[in-house]
């Protein structure tokens, strides 16, 4: 009966937004995070707008690198940051963006082309924007819909999580500027993740939750919990019956 309890899947296991307590801490206040900053090897789609068709033509040519990452991307041109943080861009040469945001690429790119373009506007897009979710029922990847998506959306985009997996301990590895690795564990059940750090996610983010330790029977509520212990006893106080309705008869032979 102990076994079947401890197993059940409870409310308190899978319910979001709750009020922190004992077993759903208390975070710390966390401010909005700022936009995202270019790393080394992401791929960026830039576009020069401008009245010119000579210019437009001339800077929206194909000179970048194509990419296939996504279908919604297809014939766009790409710029690959390299590992000193720079691209090659037509006829302005190598512009350094790594660790820059996308609008201040945008603003660094449009001061550049003054000298060939009298009035112009860029446009600058992260392809790589995606983030990859592993749950105990699937791994699957997703694109970014918006600049700044929570932790909520994201898991709605995916699905939401099972009823076996373990909230209490979910995992976001996330890349830094400096190439390493950040792992950031946090219980996603307490409404106070509204004002932490672990309520956006950012491009290449991975979500990683998996199930509940010790979930061998997997029951999802109480009273399926006591009608299979019920089912059990009956079916052992029945085989004890049979044993004991054998026993005598051995013996007497």
């Amino acid at each position: 009966m102990a076994l079947f309890v401890a197993s059940c899947v409870t409310p308190r296991k899978t319910h979001y937004l709750q009020e922190p307590d004992k077993y759903v801490p208390n975070y710390p206040e966390y401010h909005t995070p700022a936009d995202y900053n270019i790393q080394i090897s992401d791929e960026l789609h830039i576009r020069v707008i401008t009245l010119d068709p000579e210019s437009q033509k001339l800077f929206n040519a194909s000179t970048g690198s194509s990419t296939s990452l996504s279908s919604s991307y297809k014939g766009l041109y790409t710029y690959t940051v390299y590992d000193d943080g720079t691209i090659d861009f037509p006829y302005i040469g190598s512009i350094h963006v790594a660790n820059l945001t996308t609008r201040q690429i945008k603003h660094k790119i449009e001061a550049a082309l003054k000298d060939y373009v009298k009035d112009c506007s860029v446009e600058v897009r992260l392809v790589n924007n995606y983030f990859n979710l592993i749950t105990e029922r699937s791994a699957s990847r997703h694109k970014l819909n918006k600049e700044k998506m929570n932790i909520f959306e994201a898991l709605a985009v995916g699905g939401d999580l099972g009823p076996y997996s373990d909230r209490k301990h979910v995992k976001v590895l996330r890349q830094l500027p400096s190439g390493e690795t950040e792992i950031k564990e946090f219980d996603i059940r307490s409404k106070e993740i509204l004002e932490s750090e672990y309520y956006y996610i950012q491009p290449n983010d991975i979500i990683y939750v998996k199930a509940f330790q010790g979930q061998f029977f997997r029951v999802n509520s109480f009273l399926t919990a006591i009608g299979v212990t019920s089912a059990t006893i009956s079916f052992g106080l029945l085989v004890y019956q049979i044993v004991k309705l054998c026993i005598p008869n051995s013996a007497a032979e």
